[in-house]
């Protein structure tokens, strides 16, 4: 601190602008660098989403292939042939697909295969994947296994055999081989540069194909390491920073493979895309630190050349300072250092006038502000906060002191902080000003609901500063938020009423409409002989069967679905972004929820079942029709026996379940 005091101010202002230049070089080669660094991991996430695409697209293809030529084999397969495992072999092109065929009976005892097992076929009975597609008679590709016979990693691709009256026979299966190297789900040979490479994997997290081999059927890792993969597995597509499986820091992208429930990830690791950015950022330094020794010797003589009159300008003003003068008296044919004088002595006189007035006049405003209720602050233009009055003081229980150190940040609540800050921002532009609502922890520690408004504060065409006003409108908060939530709520169910319903299903009709890509689907409900129960146990009882079956629709349902009852016995379920199956599977789901319900009054247990119709939303429907179609589903379902699902829409065959 010494030496720069002893400087002169040519020397001053030689380094000042020197470590300005430097700092202003350093800021531009930093941010050089970092938007180098922004636009190189933009375009690079833009070629991982393709590729991660093009990956997923080529899979599904893959699997859509296997299952075709799967179904038309087992249109012609009959379970009881002699001789079907010769006709397996004769099956080349299923044989160019998979590395063996095998046929199952419905007890999952092995009936045929090829390539020949030379100890005989296994048993599959017990085993998830034949549970599954005994269950659901669908076709179906299996979690990665090690064959009991072979231990081989391998993925099995299977459809199941029906008879004509849809009874289970036995399934088909096609086995593929993890570790083949020309298998269609290895894809390890797929890299991106260097380092780069693809990861391919289950829903239920476990590894099909990753460059390291080790990791083949392992569980992926967990969210707290890899949160990315987490959401991935969850249904999310997109791109993002996290770590490879090898905990390398990388770029990622993941898309779904929806036939297969997979997921598939495209790594590039961050010391890849970081190098040729770095390499540019090192010949950029050796620039600026070139421009600045070139600088520094022309610098020094254009300011020795410049500060000569100002030496003299410098005495006078000490001379003004030490009492010596009451003004400047400069002779000098500088236009500039004159005007500088004139500047000076007018900013002393009113300097002067100022200070003989300054302490009535804060003594004023200090009683105004501090006589108000409502709590107030004042900040400069910057919006550093530099005066409470005591009302906001008891209100928040926060210091001017933690105000100003932005302390008081921390008692807002973590939802909110976000849009205080970009509220700040906003209201410091040219012409802003604030109003904001959010959460702050008062001084007994609650959580209190407060109304801000903040105004701009200008004078003499410059901006002074904001005043403020602070109000607890917590007590009115909550009644506005309880209101709302009665409006639109079956107080004995606490399911959506008709009006939050109607709403609801108008808002997911028109997002629907806006995005091809957003299916929807409606479940109308009648509960079958409900009134039955009211007429025999009474309307209390009724009362508790209805909230009964609104707990088991709500764990029927999805978390993204809207249960509502519209009046009486009959209830709605609105299925967002759900497919013509996913539709028919979660009805089919709710009818068997319903069924297990245990109800039991007077000694006499009461089945409960519904009627249920799906209908989905087409391109011509609105909330209304959709709604109409429903249930008028529902409606059949109940004509056609009840405890029953019906579609409404063409999408889907009519089940009877």
């Amino acid at each position: 601190m010494g030496g720069w005091l002893n400087l002169s101010l040519r020397q001053r202002l030689l380094l000042g602008i020197g470590l300005g230049w430097l700092a202003l070089v350093a800021a531009l080669l930093g941010y050089s660098h970092l938007s180098g660094g922004n636009l190189a991991r933009h375009e690079n996430r833009l070629h991982l989403e393709y590729e991660a695409q093009l990956l997923a697209d080529q899979l599904s293809r893959e699997l859509a292939e296997r299952k075709r030529v799967l179904a038309r084999l087992a249109d012609d397969i009959a379970i009881d042939d002699p001789g079907l495992g010769l006709r397996l072999g004769g099956q080349q092109p299923l044989l160019a697909l998979f590395d063996r065929l095998m046929v199952f009976d419905a007890k999952g005892h092995p009936v045929a295969e090829w390539p020949p097992f030379p100890e005989g076929g296994p048993e599959i009975g017990q085993r998830p994947y034949f549970q599954h597609v005994k269950a659901f008679r669908r076709p179906y590709v299996s979690e990665p296994y090690r064959g009991g016979e072979t231990g081989i990693d391998q993925v099995m691709v299977i459809h199941p055999l029906l008879g004509e009256g849809g009874e289970f026979l036995g399934l088909l299966g096609g086995n593929t081989s993890l570790r083949d190297g020309e298998a269609y789900l290895n894809l390890r040979g797929r890299r991106l540069g260097e380092a780069g490479h693809v990861m391919l994997a289950t829903a239920d997290g476990r590894v099909i194909s990753h460059p390291n081999e080790a990791w083949l059927t392992r569980p992926l890792p967990g969210g707290d390491t890899h949160p990315l993969v987490e959401q991935a597995l969850l249904g999310w597509q997109g791109s993002g920073e996290g770590l490879t499986l090898d905990g390398e820091p990388a770029l990622a992208a993941f898309r779904q493979v929806w036939p297969a429930a997979w997921v598939v990830a495209v790594y590039l690791p961050l010391a890849q895309l970081q190098e040729p950015v770095n390499r540019y950022a090192r010949e950029l330094r050796w620039v600026g630190v070139g421009s600045v020794a070139l600088m520094l010797p022309l610098l020094w003589w254009l300011l020795g050349l410049g500060l000569r009159p100002l030496h003299r300008l410098e005495r006078q003003i000490a001379r003004v300072g030490q009492g010596k003068a009451d003004r400047l008296e400069l002779n000098t044919g500088m236009v500039e250092l004159q005007q500088v004088a004139e500047a000076f002595n007018r900013v002393e006189a009113d300097r002067r006038d100022a200070m003989e007035s300054l302490e009535a006049r804060e003594a004023f405003l200090q009683a105004v502000l501090a006589s108000s209720p409502v709590g107030m602050f004042l900040t400069d233009p910057r919006g550093q906060v530099n005066y409470l009055n005591p009302a906001l003081t008891r209100l928040s229980g926060i210091a001017l002191a933690d105000y100003r150190s932005l302390a008081w940040l921390r008692r807002v609540h973590p939802e909110d902080r976000g849009t205080v800050l970009a509220g700040w921002r906003g209201a410091l532009l040219p012409g802003g000003a604030l109003t904001q609502l959010y959460r702050f922890r008062g001084a007994e520690g609650a959580w209190r609901w407060l109304e801000v408004h903040a105004s701009r504060v200008s004078g003499g065409g410059r901006v002074l500063g904001f005043v403020g006003l602070v109000q607890d409108i917590t007590d009115r908060h909550e009644r506005e938020q309880r209101q709302r939530w009665e409006a639109e709520h079956d107080p004995l169910t606490r399911c959506f009423n008709r009006r939050g319903f109607a709403r609801r299903l108008a808002a997911a009709c028109d997002l629907s409409r806006r995005r091809a890509d957003h299916a929807l689907a409606l479940v109308m409900l009648d509960l079958d002989h409900f009134k039955e129960v009211n007429d025999s146990a009474g309307h209390a009882v009724g009362d508790e069967l209805l909230q009964r079956v609104a707990e088991a629709l709500g764990d029927a349902v999805r978390g993204e679905d809207a249960v509502a009852r519209l009046g009486g016995d009959e209830f709605a379920i609105l299925l967002a972004g759900a497919s013509p199956e996913v539709a028919q599977e979660i009805a089919k789901r709710v009818r068997q929820r319903l069924a297990t319900i245990d109800f039991r009054h007077g000694g006499r247990r009461f089945g409960v079942s519904a009627s249920l119709g799906v209908a989905l939303l087409t391109e011509d429907d609105n909330d209304a029709s959709l709604m109409e179609r429903a249930d008028r589903a529902s409606y059949r379902a109940k004509q056609s026996g009840r405890n029953r699902v019906v579609m409404a829409d063409a999408f889907l065959p009519l089940e009877n379940s």
